[in-house]
Order: structure tokens, then sequence, then C-alpha cells
């Protein structure tokens, strides 16, 4: 049973009408289902629906619904218990038949047919006069976020300004702000236009393909909820591949199947790694779509629906859905993954999407159309770079085949939750290993994206100028001045910082929590510590080894 919170605290009983604290305490839970309508206020962006209130009290209770919520939502809920007139209802609800409520908490789903209908939150109701003005204060924030977020932007445009005013003084040093500034506001500006494929009713047959290797303690949750999926049943096959696991995650499998029968299992004999596991997936497919999901994500029961929308368009090769951080809340680092997560997919994606042009389709949860994949999956399985064998950077690599004949999007509404590392020395791992792929696709895509929109031309070379050179820059502005040449860069600081500080903000325009500020935590950590781990990258980007176990 879902753990409700209880507002029951003294503060809430200093409001005029507000029971006491003692006759609070006297309602007990009830089991009495209410069925409900919410209204959920965001911004521009406004939401209602039905829901059913379970096992409430007057401080709060559990609330069902079809649609997904993010904790720290806002909303309010009228009750509608019908015209009975002996319903256990508290009298302050009675009264009021409609309260602001906050969700608290993701609720476990107690039932298969729960999992199939919707989602279940914990959530509070807002009695006190300070949780009232905490409700009013959270539903201002995204209009302080955005008027932040706009007045950093002209500050980083009056910044520039000294840029070209200075600019024979400098010229690389300034040419360099420049360009980067420009690079940083286009995407902010190009994701403005972003718009998620339009649902046109598309089901095609769809195989959901996930290979894994040592993920016992996820990839039972990962199966089931592909399963809790509202695709058709008959239109969606499911196959998990274990890549020579040597914990338990073969069992894992087995016991997934037992609770749905449909699945299909391949157990590789020894660990050939994950593009092997994808490319078996695809070989024993039957479906016109091939879905791969991470062994550590978990799809919402929408997600695969809306993921193929854009398959509804015969120019579209592929499509990338949109990751959240699933831990975001257990350590600084993954605090900061999460504030990075959003920025990635919603401003960058979303801007290379408008274009048609996504440079990466992220493993978390990406879609492709099968025949263009078996085409290619030969040459794919069998990339080598630099004479070695390519063994990571397998999506990265699929995408940039994909982007030489078709167009490749991204639905931002096609929402997984995905596990990050949660120790330094995994991060740091998974970062090396991303790098070195990016570094070999960035060289192959430049052989081809110069035939793209121009404007997608020019961006893309610009992406992949700025990696290279940032390292150099922060070394002549923050290192040389620690030993004594020159004085450090306050300039370079301050707008560093300044960017910082508009990424995270427009994270807390659309988000209404305390991750924000660790946008900037980011920030720095990238700027002092993270940008270096570029040049390792290159002088070891021969060496293959998977490295993040």
């Amino acid at each position: 049973m879902a753990t409700i919170i209880h507002q029951e605290d003294k503060r809430t009983t200093d409001s005029p009408g507000m029971e006491s604290l003692a006759r609070r305490r006297a309602y007990s839970r009830s089991k009495t289902a209410l069925p409900s309508f919410y209204r959920i206020k965001h911004f521009s962006n406004h939401r209602s629906g039905t829901a059913m209130l379970t096992n409430w009290s007057v401080g709060g209770g559990r609330i069902e619904m079809s649609r997904p919520l993010e904790v720290g939502t806002w909303l309010e809920l009228e009750l509608k218990p019908g015209s009975a007139s002996d319903m256990p209802i508290p009298p302050i609800l009675r009264k009021k038949r409609r309260v602001r409520a906050r969700i608290v908490q993701e609720a476990p789903l107690l039932s298969d047919v729960e999992a199939r209908n919707g989602y279940a939150y914990g959530l509070v109701f807002a009695v006190g006069w300070k949780t009232l003005c905490r409700y009013h204060f959270e539903r201002a924030l995204p209009w302080i976020a955005h008027l932040l977020f706009a007045a950093g932007i002209f500050n980083v445009l009056y910044l520039k300004s000294f840029n070209l005013h200075y600019f024979w003084y400098e010229p690389l040093i300034n040419l360099y702000s420049l360009l980067i500034s420009f690079y940083i506001l286009s995407r902010f500006f190009l994701s403005y236009f972003y718009k998620p494929p339009r649902d046109a009713g598309y089901l095609p047959p769809v195989t959901v393909i996930v290979a894994c290797k040592n993920e016992e303690n996820s990839i039972g949750r990962t199966l089931d909820a592909i399963y809790q999926s509202d695709y058709p049943r008959d239109r969606m096959e499911v196959i998990a591949v274990n890549d020579g696991s040597t914990d338990g995650t073969g069992g894992e499998m087995e016991r997934a199947k037992e609770r749905h029968p449909g699945l299909k299992i391949i157990h590789f004999d020894k660990n050939l790694g994950k593009r092997q596991g994808m490319a078996a997936g695809a070989r024993m497919a039957t479906g016109e779509i091939l879905v791969y999901i991470d062994s550590d994500s978990f799809v919402r029961s929408e997600t695969i629906r809306k993921l193929v929308q854009g398959f509804s368009d015969p120019t579209v090769g592929a499509v990338c859905g949109h990751a959240t951080v699933q831990n975001a809340r257990k350590n600084l680092l993954t605090k900061m993954q999460e504030v990075r997560y959003f920025i990635a997919f919603r401003v960058v994606k979303a801007a290379e999407s408008v274009f048609s042009a996504v440079t990466c389709c992220s493993g978390c949860l990406a879609a492709y159309r099968r025949k263009p994949v078996m085409e290619v999956l030969d040459t794919w399985l069998n990339q080598r770079f630099l004479g070695r064998e390519a063994t990571f950077g397998d999506d990265r690599s699929l995408t940039n085949f994909m982007l030489r004949r078709y167009r490749v999007i991204y639905h931002s509404e096609a929402i997984c939750t995905t596990l990050v590392p949660e120790t330094y020395r995994q991060f740091f791992r998974q970062q090396l290993r991303w790098k070195k792929s990016w570094i070999r696709e960035s060289l192959l895509a430049g052989t081809f994206m110069w035939k793209r929109h121009p404007i997608v031309a020019f961006f893309f070379y610009l992406g992949v100028l700025f990696p290279i050179i940032s390292p150099l820059i922060a070394f002549d502005n923050l290192i040389l001045p620690l030993i004594g040449y020159g004085s450090p860069s306050l300039l370079y600081i301050y707008g560093a910082t300044l960017m910082a500080a508009v990424y995270s903000l427009y994270y807390l325009g659309r988000f209404r929590t305390g991750l924000w500020i660790y946008g900037i935590y980011f920030s720095f950590f990238y700027m002092f510590i993270l940008v270096w781990q570029t040049y390792y990258a290159v002088l070891t980007v021969r060496r293959n080894h998977w490295g993040t176990r």
C-alpha cells in the first residue's frame, strides 16, 4: 500500500477556520474512492483530466490517473463524491470540494489492472497558510524563472558587445567568445520552434529490443514497464538479449518470461558486446520499427505509441525519445546530471530536430526503421576505426548511418526514466567512452554533414570545433594565472557563470524544484574537471575496452 503523506503540523492550525490539530488527527484514512477532476496550471501549459482519490485523510491521499505527472506538481483537485450525504468526507473537504494539492512521491501500482490503466502518486493537501503561500510562490516561479532567463540573455548580449568593440585587441579570443555564445544561444532559439511529431494514429508492428550484461537489479523492471505499454499487444514484440552476463540477469529474464509469456530471450554464452546484442535482436525481429531501450531505462505506458508517430512520415529513419534521470535525488552527481539531461534533450536535440538532423539517438530510448538498419547491419557490426574494432558508441554510429539517407528527429513526449552513474568512477568512465565515440563519429559525420541544410552543417562543424578548443581557452584563463602567468580572467569566469545560470533557469522554468541550482554546479564541474578529459579521449581513442564496470 502506498505511503500517504500527512500534513499534521501545528503550523496548519494557525489559519482562521482551520481545524485544530487534535481534530485533524482524529480522522482516519478512508478507502472510499472519490472520483475527482484535476487541473494543472503551469505557465503556458494547462492540463486537466479525471482521477480517483483513494486511501485519503484530511492531510493527503493517493491519486490514480491515466497521465504521468512530475513530483512537485501542484494541481487543483475538485472532488465529486456524488449526491450521497453519508460519504465519509472530512469537513474541510466537504466544505471546499475543491482543494489544492501537491504531488510528493510516486506510488507503487497495486495490481496489473492499475499498471495497465495509468499512474499513482501520493499527494498532500494545502490546508495551512504557509502551504498556501508556497503554492502561490511556486505558481509564480516559472514566470520569475523566465524573466531571469531573459535578463540573463540580455546580459550575455551586452557582454558580447565588448567582444565586438575590442575585437582587434585579441581577435582569436574574441572570435571564440562570440561564436560559442552565438552557438549556445542558437540552441535555445531553435528549440523554441521545436514541435513534437503529431499523433497520426500510426501503429505499425514494432519490436522492442533490450540488450544488456549484468543488469540483474533493473532488467526485470525494464521489461515489466515495456509490457505495461498501451501499445496493441498483437503489434508489439519484445526481445531481451543476455550478453554473457555473469550475475543473475539471465534468471531475471526467465522470471520476466513467466510473467510475460510472449517475451523472447536470446542468451549469449560469452560477452560479445552491446552492438552484437542489438544486431541479434534486429535479426530475430519481425516488426517494421525497432525500438531499442537500455536495460536501466523505464518507459511510460504511452511512450512506445508516441515514439513511433514520427515514422508516419516515410522520410524519417530514426526517432530519439526523451530521457529523464530516475535516481536524480541520490547525490550531488546525479542531481547535476538531471539538469544536464534536460538541457541535452529538450534544448540541444530539440534544436537539431527542427532540421531533422539529430546527431545521436540515445541508447536510453530510440527507434529505427528495420529495413534500412538491416541494409547496413553487417557494415555497422564490422565497423573499424584506426585499425581497431569499434566496440562502443553503437547508438551514435547507427544514427550516423540513418543520417546519410533519412531524417532523424526527436520526440519530447516519448519519455523514459534512466539510471545514471552514482559514483565518480562510473561517471568518468562513461564520459570517456562517450567522448571517444563522439570523436570517431564526428569525424565520420563530417564527411557528409556538409550535404545537409547549410544551417545544419554550420552548427555541426561549430559543435565539433568547440570541445577541442574549449580546454585551451580554459587553460589560458584559469590555469596559467595559477602558476604565475597573468591574472585570472574575471570576465571569463563571470561569462561562464552567466551561461550556467541561463541553462539552470531554463530548467527551473519547466520544473519547480530546487534541482535547478545543480546546473550551475555542473558547469563549474565541467569547466574545471571534465573539459580536460577530451584530450585524454583523443590520446586513447584506439583503446576500445568498454570500461564502465
